[in-house]
Formats: C-alpha cells, structure tokens, sequence
C-alpha cells in the first residue's frame, strides 16, 4: 500500500465503502448494458436477459444499501428503510416482469402495485431518519420553513402533472384510488424532501444530496409515467425507464459516500435573513392562487397554495416576535435593572470602542465615581432606602454630561463615565462638577439625605493606551481620594503603581491558572517504618512567562487576595493525581499530598469534585491526602468538619499541616476526621539541641499514636535528627535531608535508585 498523504489518516469506514463502491460500479454497468439494449429493441431471449439486467441491478441495490446499513455507525435505521423501500419496489418490479406482463389484461390494483406502494412508507421513514441525524433540534421557525417550502412545491406539482392525473383518473372505485394513490404519495415524499432541503441547509453532504436528488428524480419520473398511463400514451422500456435508472443510481451513489459531519444543533434563525425561503415561497403561492383566479385552476393546487400562504404568514409573525424578543433581550443584557443605566457589560464594550479612539490618536478619560458612607445609608435606613438613593444618581450626573458621553454603573454604589477629548485638567473639572451635584440633599421619602463622592480619574493615551487599563487606573485613583478624604484624584503612578502593578499580577496569575503555566514539583516522605519512600508532597510552581520559575511565596498570597485559591487548589490536586497515574502506569505507586486553601475547605462541593477528579485519574482515593492548616480548620470549624467528614467518607487521608504552631487543642483534635499530624518544622529542626523541643516532638508523637495517627515530621535537615526521629518511633520525614521537591521525572529516577535505608 502506498504512503498515507501528509496530514491525512484513513476513517475505518474509507475501507469498508471501497467494497461498497466495487459493488455499486459492477451494477450500474450491469444496468447500462440492460438499458442500452432495450434501447436497441432487441426481442426474445436477449429482451429477457436485459430485462434481467435491470432487475439484477435493483437486486444489487439492495443489497448495496443492506451492506451500508452493515457498515454505518450513525445512519444504519436510515440505510435500512431504503434498504427496504428499494426491496418492496423490486418485489413488484418482479411480479409485474414475470406474472403479469403475459396477462392480456393487467388488473388494478395488483400485487406489483402493493409492492410499488410499500415504497413509499419506508422511503418516508429513512428520510426522516436522514434529516434527525443531521438536524439534532428543530425549531419552530425551521419547522415551518419546511412546510411553507414543501407545500409551494407541491402546489407547483399539483398545477402540473399531477393535478391531471388525479383529474382522468377513471374506471372502478379500487383503480381510481390506485391511480390517485401514487400521485398522492409522490406529493407527499416531494413535501418531505423540499422541506427537509430548507431545514437541514446546504451543509448535509453527500450522503444527502444524492438521496435526495434520487427521490426528487423518482418523483419526477413517476408523476409522468402516472400522466402518460392515464392519457394511454405510455410505452415500456422508453425513455421514462431511464429516469428510473438514474433514481436508483443516485441511491446506490448515495451509499458509496462518507459520512458526513452531525450537524450539533439547529440552524440561528433570525433577523431579515430568515424570511428569504417564506417569502420567495409566499409570491409563488400567490402566483399560484391568481393563475387560479384568472383561468378554472386546479383546486388541489389552489388549496396547496392556500396552506403555503398561511403557513408563511405564520413563519412571518413568528420572526418579527423572535427579533423584537431578541432586541429586548440585548438591552436588557447591557442594562442595569435598578438605575436603567448601561451596566458592566455594556461599559466594557464602550472601552472596547474607546481603544480604537485611542489608536488614532484620540484622548479618552475614564471617572470612578464612587458614594461615601452608602454602607452606613443601606445598614441604618435599609436597602430599599439605598436603592432609591441610586436611583436618583443617574439623573443627577447625567445632567452634567455631553451626548456622546457614557454613564454607567459598575455595581454597588460604584458608577462609571467615559467622556473623548478631555485632558487632565478638564476631566477633574468635570470630576468636580458630578461631585458638586452629588452633594445636593437627595429627597427619599420626607427625609432630606445628604452624602458626599469619591472620583478617581485617567486619561489616555497619556497614562495608558488601553480603555479597561485606564478603568484600572481611575479605580486606584478613587481609592486614594476616598482614603486622603480628598474628593477628587487624578491618577499617580508613584502613589498608585504598586496597586496597579498588583491588578496585573492578579490577572497574569488568573491567566497563568487557566493556561496550564502551573508546575508540580514533589518533595519525598520516607516511610521509617519500611525504610522505604511511599508518598511524596505536590508543592505548586508558577512557571511565569518573563519571570521564570516562581516559588509558592511569591504567588500565594496574592492567590489567597484575589480569590483564586480555589481554581489554583483544584488545578494542583487535578494535576497531582494525574501525575500519580502516570507513576503507577510505569509501575512506581506512590501516594501523594497535596495542601488545601481556606476557600476549599468551606466548599460544601469540594467533596464532589475531588471524587470527580479522582475517577478522571482512576486513582483511588486512599493514595490521595489532603493537608490543612490547624488556622483554616478554626475559621469556620462546623463547616470543615462536614467536609472533611465528606472527603473521609471517600477515603481521602487528612493531615493537620504545621501542627503545633496554631490553636492546638486536645478537644478539636479528637473531634477532627484526620489521618495524620503534620509537625511543624520548627519543632523538627531544634530537637537535637534542644529539649524541650525534643521533648515537645515525643509528646506529640505519643499524642498521635494514642490517637491512631500518623505523625510526619516535616524539616529534616541532617542525618542527626533523622536518627532521632526514628530512635522515637516517628512514623514518616521529609526534608532537605533526603531530597529537595523534585520535578516529576527527577522524583521517579531518584526514588528507583535510592536503597532502601534500614527500617526502625
């Protein structure tokens, strides 16, 4: 076989429609030898042949379309239903071929016409399947596209060809409904088709277009054999056998086509676009109605064109309804319920606006205007008093402003303007001027209220080229004037550096978390029991894009400000554990801990979504331990005592990090859902010069084992304390002593060759 092209990999089902396209082009030869000699005229013998040949190749078809339903994973109901559709039509194909054509007279309705009408049900069905499998929700709006498009199609038809034939169809009740019988279904099987064209759109492939294409063509072919039938003017193995042909071609054509990509929801409907079909469909049937009108029209066609009309009216009324409910769900996304004015989102999309003003060369400021003592207002007078006072805000600030400028709110009793073409100087006279008006006594009720505001102000390009960053700016400007009881401010970057440096260190560790810039190194616990190491400790690293490799001092505790402990937290322990999988897929089984924020620890869902990363991993939860601190169990005891009893009752270890060094207490000690101590590294490192130190570490331990414990003695830091802590029956260390925390493949080679040292 030859080289796979670059970029490009074999499906598993390109194989299987190789045989498939084998099959298909061994029978339309087949058929174009049968037709060409019908064509011909022979007689005898040879006209049986050929006429076997057209036989064959339908017999073929289904079988073709039987191996597609085999091979298909997505469509194989559909591929069936045709499989089916073509085998009724060859059951009467064949009745018609070797029973009745020696008849004189052919009755009607037969059995050939029982089988031909069989096709119809199960070619309906596997159009339907075809359309759900590429169209996973319809719509109302879709939905009634279709019917407006099949129902100005069939109208079309109905004026044609087959308002005729139901119109001459005579003889006996039982052959009048036969004749009517095909023309209907043909109606309804073209109905099915044009609406489902409309629906599915033009993204459907192959598969579909060819079926669809071969249906329309037997629709096609069928209304004019029932025309010509009627008139007494068709003749067989004419031309109209060539139409039949071609339909089953384009279904074996079909088969042979890959599967195209599910389409994962409906199509957007909205706006002026979507009345194109509807309203090319409603002059049509309008047409249709005033051809009726001026000449006897035919009245199946004119009640077609009737139900096009009114189902496009529908579609209509149905689209303006969904683009006004669209245009008041926009506004009110981008409004603030409480003062009417624009709110956060629709603030942040004028500084988006803002910053191409600010390319050309544009001067944007931005004011931070910010109530005093609202919070006093709201906690002696009530909420509803502070909601009307914000209310009253707006109007008061609005005044001062030009048309083109922007006021809105931010949240709480923080609002925003955005004004072009100010300098420093004018934008704190503005400033001044919002501040004066604020000042005004504000009526709420029969009380006169007075309060006063802070605004903090930026201007760009001079101190920055960036709306949303001048936003910043003005932010720590209004901060400084509330806290120097100023008033007003203008920003200054030696005042208010350091806290917008501290903004975008915030929003670089965000980015960091989220963009995978966190690293895992892992420090060894030497089991003293075993002598052996069978756990390690994940200890967070930023690896941030100039500054390198950072250590957990330097980011913590702005992650514990900002409120990202909790996305930092659940990212670690996600990582940990699929690193932990990973050992243990090479054969290393290590259990491995992992320190948990303040903010986890009150979630009442931590509990869940440490069980769900477990399973993601396929780790077991008892290879899994979480350290806390003794200060975050007593910020909110009842709370992490719930979950910690929650993450016991998964398995998960918990150790009580730094024991030692916060509220230790016998009392919450023996109520804690823990597993292990951790002491505190102080303890550790003076033990072998101190004893009292030495004495505190035994007493611990003591306390530990009495408690069914694990003690971890954590900062070991030379072989002498190493030796104590195992002469005292100390059950796990780590420290420099034994390795520094390690990235992970430097952990794997560093635990494979260590000996083992000499249990206690």
């Amino acid at each position: 076989m030859g080289e796979q092209p670059r970029g490009r990999t074999a499906r598993p089902g390109d194989r299987s429609l190789r045989a498939v396209r084998l099959v298909a082009a061994a029978l339309c030869g087949t058929y174009a030898v049968s037709l060409a000699a019908l064509g011909a005229g022979v007689t005898g013998p040879p006209a049986v042949l050929a006429g076997g040949g057209k036989l064959l190749f339908i017999a073929g078809l289904v079988g073709l379309l039987v191996t597609r339903a085999v091979v298909s994973r997505t469509d194989r109901a559909a591929w069936a239903c045709f499989a089916v559709a073509v085998a009724c039509y060859l059951s009467g194909a064949l009745l018609a071929e070797f029973h009745y054509a020696d008849l004189p007279v052919v009755p009607r309705p037969s059995w050939s016409d029982a089988g031909w009408m069989a096709f119809y049900p199960w070619a309906y069905a596997g159009l339907f399947l075809l359309l759900r499998s590429r169209v996973r929700r319809v719509t109302p709006g879709m939905a009634l596209d279709g019917v407006v498009t099949g129902l100005t199609v069939a109208s079309l038809a109905a004026a044609s060809a087959l308002g005729a034939v139901l119109r001459m169809a005579d003889g006996g009740v039982a052959a009048v409904l036969t004749t009517m019988a095909y023309p209907v279904a043909d109606l309804l099987l073209l109905v099915l088709i044009a609406g489902a064209l409309v629906v599915i759109g033009r993204d459907a492939g192959g598969v579909w277009w060819w079926m669809a294409g071969g249906l329309t063509l037997f629709v096609v072919t069928d209304t004019l054999y029932a025309y010509l039938t009627v008139r007494g003017t068709y003749t067989a193995s004419g031309p109209l056998d060539l139409g039949w042909g071609l339909a089953f071609v384009c279904f074996g054509l079909a088969a042979c086509q890959q599967q195209g990509a599910t389409a994962a929801g409906a199509r957007v409907q909205g706006g002026p676009g979507a009345l194109v079909v509807p309203g090319i469909c409603s002059l049509a049937a309008l047409g249709m109605l005033f051809a009726g009108y001026l000449d006897e029209g035919d009245p199946v066609a004119g009640l077609l064109a009737l139900g096009a009309v009114l189902a496009a009216l529908t579609r209509t009324a149905l689209t303006f309804r969904q683009v006004r409910a669209l245009a008041v769900s926009r506004s009110q996304a981008r409004t603030d319920d409480l003062t009417g004015l624009p709110n956060r989102r629709r603030v942040y999309e004028a500084l988006g606006a803002a910053d191409e003003r600010l390319a050309r060369g544009g001067s944007v400021a931005v004011l931070v205007v910010d109530l005093d003592r609202f919070k006093e207002i709201n906690d002696s007078l009530g909420h509803a008093a502070g909601d009307a006072l914000l209310r009253q805000v707006g109007p008061r600030l609005s005044g001062q402003l030009r048309d083109g400028d922007l006021l809105g709110r931010l949240g709480g009793d923080e609002f925003v303007v955005l004004a072009d073409g100010l300098d420093a100087d004018t934008a704190m006279t503005l400033a001044a001027r919002l501040r004066a008006q604020l000042q005004r006594p504000f009526r709420l009720g029969g009380m006169a209220l007075t309060v006063d505001a802070s605004i903090g102000v930026a201007v760009g390009p001079a101190q920055s080229g960036s709306a949303e960053e001048l936003l910043q700016m003005a932010d720590l400007a209004m901060y400084a004037a509330k806290t120097g009881r100023v008033g007003t401010s203008v920003y200054d970057e030696r005042r208010d550096g350091s806290g917008r440096h501290r903004i975008e260190a915030v929003e670089q560790l965000r980015r960091g978390i989220a963009g995978g810039e966190l690293e895992l190194h892992y420090q060894p616990k030497l089991d003293l029991t075993s002598g052996t190491v069978g756990a390690v400790e994940a200890l967070v690293r930023w690896r941030h894009p100039t500054r390198g490799l950072l250590l957990p001092d330097t980011f913590v505790d702005l992650a514990e400000s900002a409120g990202l402990m909790a996305p930092l937290t659940s990212t670690v322990v996600a990582q940990a554990l699929r690193q932990r999988r990973a050992w243990a897929d090479a054969g290393l089984e290590l259990g491995v801990a992992v320190n948990v924020s303040p903010s986890n620890l009150v979630d009442e869902h931590f509990p869940e979504e440490v069980a769900g990363l477990l399973d993601a991993a396929g780790v077991p939860a008892d290879a899994l331990v979480l350290e806390v601190t003794e200060s975050l169990l007593m910020a909110d005891r009842e709370r992490a005592v719930r979950v910690l009893g929650r993450l016991r009752a998964l398995g998960v270890g918990v150790a009580i990090d730094d024991y030692g060094t916060g509220y230790s207490s016998l009392a919450y000690l023996a109520s804690l859902p823990v597993t292990e101590l951790k002491l505190d590294r102080g303890f550790v490192g003076d033990m072998t010069a101190s004893p009292r130190a030495a004495a505190i570490v035994e007493s611990t331990l003591q306390l530990a084992h009495a408690l069914d414990l694990v003690l971890v003695a954590e900062g070991v830091e030379d072989e002498a304390t190493l030796a104590a802590l195992a002469r005292l029956g100390c059950d796990v260390v780590q420290g420099f002593h034994l390795s520094r925390p390690l990235p992970p493949g430097q952990l794997a080679e560093w635990v494979r060759d260590r000996a083992p040292v000499a249990a206690r």
